[in-house]
């Protein structure tokens, strides 16, 4: 292998594949509540009021007095969506 060769190849591996705008705050981007449950409907079952789906996969109703999901109120389904009160599919 040529050495022109080899030099365009580390030239390349070095050079990052996308840069962050300076204004762009990684750990931002990353955060998520700390529940791990986020709101959700599916008004094509019938599910057409929010509820927090959590990374179990588990439903509990939405959180009114904090507006979200975090942390979530009662457990509704721990069988997905078809669990969940209303649910037509």
């Amino acid at each position: 292998m040529k050495w022109s060769t080899v030099i365009s190849f580390v030239a390349i591996a070095m050079t990052p594949a996308t840069a962050l705008p300076a204004d762009v705050d990684v750990l931002d981007v990353r955060q998520g509540p700390a529940s791990g449950c986020y709101p959700f409907e599916d008004p094509g079952c019938c599910i057409n009021y929010a509820v927090c789906q959590c990374a179990n996969g588990w439903f509990y109703q939405y959180n009114q007095a904090q507006n979200g999901c975090d942390p979530p109120w009662g457990i509704l389904s721990q069988n997905g969506v078809s669990g969940l009160p209303g649910a037509c599919c």
